[in-house]
């Protein structure tokens, strides 16, 4: 889960893959993948950790946290898309190997990419390009979901949140002129045992 900086809500990982899933599906330039497939993957990038996780973000453990990245990248086999995208993830993700646990599982997940590559029928360069919007898509969930201001660039775009529900992208990946939605927080003093909703607006616009 990922806690709110300024206020007492949490957002579970799989609504803020869920955003990072809208996101992709406005996206103007779509990349050499089935495209719904594609946005499926961005959607359930974060499925390791389950519908309602309380696994807190920056506080778990590096042994638990690969533990949920390896459900992730574990195949399901309905849709090899999906997988390959969510492998692809959480690659990126263990790519820093920063101990013995985040080594061991990015040798894994490296080391099954041929295989999925071969099952979705995509080239290296193509999943590479995938995601990379996957990369900012998930950044700005993040961030979103963070709620503070901050401020940065993934692979040429660069983006702002102002941490109370706006988001600009510079140059604008959407084919949209400007893109408003909900993503639904809960009250951190219940979660997980009562789900006591707040829904939060968002608005993507041009930077």
């Amino acid at each position: 889960m990922i806690s709110s900086r300024r206020r007492a809500v949490v957002f579970p990982q799989a609504e803020h893959a869920r955003f990072a899933g809208t996101l992709a599906l406005a996206w103007r330039d779509r990349p050499a993948l089935p495209f719904a497939s594609f946005v499926r993957g961005v959607a359930d990038h974060d499925r390791g950790y389950g519908e309602f996780d309380n696994d807190e973000l920056g506080a778990i453990e590096s042994a638990p946290w690969v533990a949920i990245q390896r459900r992730g990248f574990t195949p399901q086999g309905e849709d090899a898309v999906v997988d390959l995208v969510t492998a692809m993830h959480v690659r990126r993700l263990l790519s820093s190997k920063d101990d013995e646990h985040e080594r061991a599982a990015f040798a894994e997940v490296d080391g099954l990419l041929p295989s999925l590559l071969a099952a979705a029928g995509v080239t290296a360069e193509d999943a590479e390009a995938a995601d990379r919007i996957t990369n900012l898509c998930d950044r700005i969930a993040l961030l979103f979901c963070l709620e503070e201001r901050a401020e940065g660039e993934v692979r040429g775009h660069a983006y702002e949140v102002d941490g109370l529900g706006t988001v600009t992208i510079d140059p604008w990946p959407l084919e949209l002129p400007r893109l408003v939605g909900l993503v639904t927080g809960y009250a951190a003093e219940t979660y997980p045992e009562r789900l006591a909703p707040i829904v939060t607006p968002f608005a993507a616009l041009p930077r």
